[in-house]
């Protein structure tokens, strides 16, 4: 029982930075033991209004989500466009309800059958519902046709629905893929923790050094900005090379 509740945290928490569309050093994040937690009380935590207040005295009253959601709900009802479907949907889904988000998105791409938003919507909705096959089949379908959409995050998302459903072999040519593409250090390390998670720490070291010796080749002004990323993959190749007990 608490494996379940602790996966289906860690999903909520994943479906919710696709949805943010965060930076992609958080998607490596989310992949270290309790990373959720860590992305939770960083970003999600944001949500719920919580801090402090500046001085004592009467607090405006926060917006009630659940307010906000009936209201989009008749918006919907009174005018069903594509429009109102679509911000429905990923109002369901930040709501965590994928099914019906799902369904929102399904009826969105009648009209619009190849809009990019609502098929990213429904390839997330599809996954946060535990459909990984149906996510599948949707994200292929964008990815062919938009392979960096959304900073790569459509393509990320579905290399986790296909690792998530025993095609490892195929998540991993997809994010090789998406390293050869963007050039960046922060999906090489990403790429690390998946082979991590596949049990293949030598893969896992190889890219590591890879994504270094590249990050020194780097001019200054890239190094500066990937400073985080680079510490990141030091700490986690130092810990993969240090001598088991």
């Amino acid at each position: 029982m608490v494996w379940y509740l602790a996966a289906a945290f860690k999903l909520w928490m994943l479906v919710d930075a696709m949805r943010r569309r965060v930076h992609v050093l958080w998607y490596v994040v989310l992949m270290v033991p309790f990373g959720d937690i860590v992305y939770f009380f960083a970003v999600k935590l944001r949500d719920f209004n919580v801090r402090e207040s500046p001085q004592p005295g009467p607090a405006p009253n926060p917006p009630n989500p659940q307010m906000a959601l009936a209201e989009l709900e008749r918006e919907t009802e009174l005018s069903p466009s594509f429009h109102n479907r679509t911000r429905l949907g990923w109002a369901l889904l930040d709501h965590e309800q994928p099914e019906r988000a799902a369904q929102c998105f399904e009826l969105a791409l009648r009209t619009h059958a190849r809009d990019r938003e609502a098929l990213h919507g429904l390839g997330l909705s599809r996954f946060a519902a535990g459909d990984s096959a149906g996510a599948i089949e949707v994200l292929q379908r964008l990815v062919e046709r938009s392979f960096a959409y959304e900073d790569y995050g459509a393509a990320l998302t579905l290399a986790e629905a296909l690792f998530g459903a025993d095609r490892a072999a195929e998540a991993f040519e997809l994010l090789g893929e998406v390293v050869r593409d963007s050039h960046r250090i922060e999906h090489r390390l990403l790429l690390a923790r998946y082979q991590l998670r596949a049990a293949r720490k030598t893969d896992a070291c190889d890219t590591l050094r890879g994504a270094l010796r590249e990050f020194e080749a780097q001019p200054d002004f890239e190094r500066r900005r990937n400073g985080a990323v680079a510490t990141e993959a030091r700490r986690l190749l130092r810990t993969l090379e240090e001598p088991s007990l």
